[in-house]
């Protein structure tokens, strides 16, 4: 049998396997083409039929194992440790409020934040593989852990949740999705302008800015700690449950699924990176209606943008290359298609670059979007990712553009998957 026909034979099984899947997509750009196979090949007159042996089919249970083994669950154990750490009745961050008006406040303060950096990263690790227990109930533990994707952090909330915080039985967990998670740990840990952001009339804040200075830095760190407790709780919940859910996302019965959510969660590149980290904020996008949305801008007050979206990227490379072991690059190697897996990991190293190149962070250059000229600035940015600009971060959603065109026509078409939803409207 033709390595061809038995890719022909696999597609079709995986058709047969992800009619199931519940998703419905599809893409208005050109497949890739596939060579024409003209069937099974005729034994040379007399030589015995199976006196060659035929290379081994390629195993995609084997493949999603080893992402689901050394990319999803590790990502998830690591995000649990670090938030636990962070969380820690001795972790940094309690300590830093403990030294809040002390001479070792500024160490402290270090301290704390690197380790927020630390848990960060291993949130945006994960942010590229939402599925299963993490998914669940709309994403209802992923929020907890991270809510950007949910929607904009609201500040004057929590502001709002730092008085609140002060009477007893406070409950973090009655405060809305939007005043907590890591952005909110950002917002109280970083911003240093510790004036609320409320109008005049919100009863809980109108007296807060009157408040000593190194008070009002102790209730936002304390309720930060808060926070960091529910962030911690939510990501151990995840890991756990994760254990668990892996024997069923193995399971060979299960393969055409788990291909789908695996490709479901890569197309965050798409619609979370892309678009609203990078194209909304700039105004590139037309979700953006006005001439940049900087309030739309990821980890601002920690200026931590740039360093998410390398996160993101390398755990995109990661699940693609299977994280050095069986992956999305051998299953399309062996269909035929080395030229399409190379230039898939050219193209993500390509975009890890251009973040590399980054002089100024994300915030800074959407602030400088001023005019007309700027606009068309960053168009040109998009368009040419090769070329350095001072608009980097267009340029860096020009970079990954090449990556989610390709996952959109060549990946769907050759690993036999589907275009989640999300991704159908997206012209740009």
């Amino acid at each position: 049998m033709t390595r061809l026909l038995r890719s022909f034979l696999l597609a079709v099984a995986g058709v047969y396997l992800l009619s199931g899947c519940g998703v419905d997509g599809s893409s208005d750009a050109e497949p890739i083409a596939l060579a024409p196979d003209s069937g099974v090949e005729e034994t040379p007159a007399g030589q015995e039929e199976n006196s060659q042996p035929s290379p081994a089919a390629f195993d995609a249970v084997s493949m999603i194992t080893q992402i689901a083994d050394e990319v999803f669950v590790a990502n998830y154990a690591a995000l649990s440790e670090s938030a636990a750490s962070f969380a820690a009745s001795d972790g940094s961050l309690k300590s830093y409020c403990s030294a809040i008006g002390t001479d070792q406040e500024a160490a402290a303060f270090d301290s704390a934040r690197d380790q927020w950096r630390l848990t960060m990263a291993a949130v945006q690790a994960t942010e590229i593989h939402v599925l299963g227990p993490a998914a669940n109930n709309e994403d209802a533990l992923r929020s907890r852990v991270h809510s950007y994707g949910a929607g904009k952090l609201s500040t004057c909330g929590v502001d709002q949740t730092v008085v609140l915080s002060e009477e007893a039985g406070f409950d973090v967990s009655s405060r809305s999705i939007n005043q907590r998670g890591m952005g909110a740990i950002g917002y109280l840990l970083f911003n240093s302008n510790l004036t609320h952001t409320c109008a005049s009339q919100v009863p809980e804040t109108q007296s807060w800015n009157e408040r000593p200075e190194s008070e009002r830095r102790i209730k936002r760190c304390e309720l930060a700690s808060k926070i960091a407790i529910d962030v911690a709780e939510a990501a151990s919940i995840i890991d756990v449950d994760w254990r668990t859910y892996r024997a069923s996302f193995v399971n060979q019965d299960n393969a055409g699924d788990s291909l789908q959510l695996i490709t479901d969660g890569l197309f965050a590149l798409d619609k979370l990176v892309k678009d609203l980290k990078l194209t909304v904020p700039t105004g590139f996008s037309k979700d953006c209606s006005a001439r940049t949305c900087p309030n739309l801008v990821e980890s601002p007050y920690s200026e931590n943008s740039y360093k998410n979206v390398r996160d993101n990227l390398l755990s995109f490379r990661n699940i693609f290359s299977g994280d050095g072991g069986l992956g999305f690059d051998d299953y399309i190697d062996n269909e035929g298609f080395p030229d399409v897996s190379k230039r898939f990991l050219e193209n993500i190293n390509a975009a890890i670059a251009v973040v590399d190149a980054a002089d100024a962070s994300i915030s800074v250059e959407v602030a400088s979007i001023k005019t007309a000229a700027d606009e068309t600035a960053c168009t040109n940015a998009f368009a040419a990712p090769d070329q350095p600009s001072q608009l980097n971060a267009c340029r860096l959603a020009g970079s990954i553009k090449r990556i989610t065109d390709d996952l959109k026509i060549d990946f769907v078409t050759i690993v036999g998957v589907m275009i989640p939803d999300s991704a159908q409207s997206d012209n740009d």
